[in-house]
Order: structure tokens, then sequence, then C-alpha cells
């Protein structure tokens, strides 16, 4: 208790919990919210707010009571009464409409027990879930959101056509006017009849099927995206799918709250034999299973195909097979100049023998003289699985390779490689014997080559090397003519 100016004044919980207990959640959620925002984390709030939203009995205040609930739990983990109260609700949930509130319920049930197994939470846990396998909470029965749609279910398949099922649920409402069931049956039967509500109300007649529906064209979108080379946030797209569905849950609630506008307060008597809520059939269960599996599958194949394309565009192997399987054809003319073949000195194993190719690597090796200048510009290369032969820098490799040699390493560059991507690098050395030679070598996991002139530029080396490796390298379906 705080005093201000000498009058009693209650703690912020303890005042929005009075007005809770006097009736009032909307202004209790409100004393909540504010004394949350104003005086920062307190977990007797965060219960205070759950609980107020809970007790408006909707699907929209379930949803925000568990987000109170589990914002309290974030900042106060191990309190034994959000615990117990978001066990509580969340074992309340539907078996198979809300499996995901289901298992937090147990979760957190769980996490009581392991934090203090002998409190009077946890003893109180204990007994409510001994009581029919059901929570307190539970024991109320199925929420009003439930039953209205199952009600409005059942009105819509057990008659011949919907004229019917509008007179017979209006009479029964009018013979119980205080029956608010009977009400919000007869109002959700008169929105879903509205010239608008065809498809609410082929949503509301066959939930699992719709629910199908929804997987199948969410799951058929979350493939699209990487099939059509989509950016990753066009995932998002899937919500527009779930529109039709909250529409109508919000044509629902609206009709619900309408009645309770229209009903005296505590004069909704139920009318006699009222039938409980329908359990889903087999159909239902194994529609609803086949959906999950539907959604779940497109959206783990969507992940890992979108997964294989980045690491593909990164230049990196995205599975175990996942490398550039080029076909290598030389050109006859390289820059003006003409292929000679027989110039090579060596085959192209003796001109890579500083690379362990492997044994099935398809070798290739040629050469191309400048007639002006009588240089030779000779080639050798490999394509194959050549990606345990892709350095981290090859320019850097390069370097240690002729100086390890004992030669000297004049000049050196990191080379655009074009569009065939990997790396192109080239370095000028001078032999310890004298001479010099300059080299280039692109290599990118598919293929691997090697270019070697007289001293010369060594971006116009490059840029030959471009030119000689894009003309050389095909893919399957892409052969040189």
């Amino acid at each position: 208790m705080q005093e201000n100016g000498g009058h009693p004044v209650l703690p912020a919980h303890e005042h929005a919990e009075e007005l809770l207990r006097s009736g009032e959640p909307g202004r209790a959620r409100q004393a909540a919210s504010a004394a949350l925002d104003g005086t920062g984390p307190h977990a007797g709030l965060y219960l205070v707010l759950g609980r107020a939203h809970l007790a408006e009995d909707d699907d929209d205040h379930d949803e925000a009571a568990e987000r109170a609930y589990r914002a309290g739990l974030d900042a106060f983990p191990d309190d034994l009464d959000l615990l117990l109260a978001h066990a509580e609700f969340g074992l309340a949930g539907d078996v198979m409409e809300q499996p995901g509130r289901r298992a937090r319920g147990r979760r957190a049930g769980e996490r009581l027990r392991e934090l203090a197994p002998d409190s009077p939470q946890a003893h109180r846990l204990a007994a409510s879930e001994q009581a029919d396998g059901a929570l307190p909470s539970a024991r109320r029965g199925p929420s009003a959101a439930y039953l209205q749609r199952q009600d409005a279910r059942a009105a819509l398949t057990g008659h011949a056509d919907l004229d019917t099922a509008l007179t017979q649920t209006a009479e029964a409402a009018a013979a119980w006017p205080h029956d608010e069931r009977l009400a919000v049956r007869a109002e959700t039967l008169r929105v879903l009849a509205g010239p608008r509500a065809g498809l609410a109300r082929r949503i509301v007649r066959a939930p699992y099927d719709a629910a199908l529906v929804l997987a199948l064209l969410v799951g058929g979108w979350l493939l699209a995206v990487p099939a059509l080379g989509l950016p990753g946030y066009a995932c998002a797209g899937a919500l527009l799918f779930s529109v039709p569905f909250r529409h109508t849950g919000a044509l629902l609630a609206a009709a619900r709250r309408r009645v309770r506008e229209r009903l005296p307060s505590g004069t909704a008597h139920p009318a006699p034999g009222a039938p409980g809520p329908a359990v889903p059939t087999r159909r239902d269960r194994t529609v609803l299973a086949l959906a999950l599996v539907v959604a779940v599958a497109a959206a783990v194949g969507s992940l890992s195909w979108q997964s294989a394309d980045a690491g593909g565009s990164a230049g990196g192997p995205a599975d175990r097979d996942a490398y550039p399987r080029y076909a290598a054809a030389p050109p006859k003319t390289l820059h003006g100049m003409r292929e000679e073949p027989d110039e090579v000195g060596g085959g192209a194993a003796d001109l890579l023998e500083d690379v362990a190719l492997p044994v099935d690597a398809d070798l290739f090796a040629t050469a191309y003289r400048d007639e002006d200048t009588g240089d030779l510009l000779v080639a050798a290369g490999a394509v194959g699985d050549l990606r345990a032969q892709v350095p981290a820098d090859l320019e850097s490799a390069l370097r240690e390779r002729y100086e390890g040699q004992g030669e000297s390493v004049t000049a050196t560059l990191d080379a655009d490689p074009g569009p065939l991507g990997g790396q192109l690098a080239c370095v000028a050395h001078t032999f310890a014997g004298g001479g010099e030679l300059d080299l280039c070598r692109w290599v990118d996991g598919g293929s691997l080559g090697t270019v070697t002139a007289p001293a010369t530029d060594l971006g116009e080396l490059a840029a030959a090397t471009r030119a000689l490796r894009e003309a050389t390298l095909s893919l399957p379906g892409q052969e040189k003519t």
C-alpha cells in the first residue's frame, strides 16, 4: 500500500486487479497497459492484463492474452503465477484447431513443475489436469467462437437450402430470446446469407477442406518463389491467401458482438437439450493432417530450394554435386591469332604439373601464335569436379608457388573473372636462370585453366584469358557452334 497526500493508494497491479474483480476488464486492461508503459515490466501487471483479455471470451482477446503472458515470461521467466496462467490458458486450447497453443501450455506447465514441484501453483495445476484430463478453463466448455462455427456449420449442412436454415435458426432464437448461443447462430446465418459472404459461407460449411485448399495455395506460392527466382521476402505474399479466412473470422466476431450488445446482461439462459460441440470426424482429421503435411513440406522445400540457390550464387557448392559441368573445346582463333595445337611443348598434364588434378578430369591444351610478333600463347586446362583445387586466394597461391621455386615475382594482378565467375589472377615472374614469362590462371570449381605468354602487359593477358575461357567452356545444351 502506498500513500498520496496521506491517502492510501493501491499499487498499479493491485488497482488493475481490483478493476478486473469488479467486472470492468476494459478498464483493467487500460490500467495495466498504462502502468507497464509508465513504470516498466511487472509480473503482476502482465498477469492482470492477460486475465482481463480472457474475460472477454473472444478469439482476438485470447490471442492478446497469450501475448501478455509470453511478454511477461520473457521478462520474468521464473514467475510461478505467470507460468500457471500460461499453462491453464494454453492447455485449454482445442486439440485440433489450436495444437500450438496447447503445446506452449504444456511447456509452461513443465517449467513450473521443474522450478517448484511442491508449490501451490504446481499442486493447482496437477489437480486441474486430473479433473477429466482438462484444466479449469477447459471445463468451462469450448469457446464461444468455436461453438459459433460448429453451430453455423451444422445449420448449413443439415438443411436442404440456405433459406430453410435461416428460417429455422431464427425461429429457434425467437422461441428462446435469452439464449445467447441460439441468438449467435441466427445472427451468424443472417450474415453468411449476405450477397458478399459466399466465400465465407463456404469456409464455414467446409472448414477442413478450406484449410487444405489454403495449404495448397500457400505451398504452391512458397515453391513458386524460388522456381521463378523471386527474392525470399516474396514468400510473405502467401499471407494474401489468408485474407478470406481472416475476413470470415471478422464477420463471425462482429456477429457475436452484436448479439452480446443486444441481449440483456445476466439473462443468457441456454435452451434445453442444446447439443455439445461437434467432434471432428475421421475424415476431418485426415484432411486437416494432410493440410498440415502439405504446408510444412512446402515451407521446408521452399527454404531448402532458396538455400541451394543462395549457395550456388555465392560461388560455393550448395550440395555435393553442385559445380558447373563444363565441356571444353578451344576455339580455332583467339583475338586474331590462329590456333597451332602442335606448338604445345608438352601435354596438358605437364603444363598443369603444380595442380593435383583428379583422375577423371578432362584435360585440354592448345596454342595460338601472333603472326605479327611471332609470340606464342600457350593454354592448358581441365574440366570436372575441381572444387578441391579452388584456393582461398588464387593471386597469393600463384605468388607463393613461384617464390617457393626460387623465382622472382615482379608483378601480380587480381583480375576480373568475367561472367563465368570464380577467380582469375596473373603473375609476371623471372626464372632463376634468366628469362621472363607471364601467366594467368582461372579456377571456378568446374574448370581450371592456365595461359602463358612471353613478357607482356598483365591486363592484356588477363583479357585474352577471359576470352579464351568463355570461348572454350560450355554447359550441356549450350555447346559452341
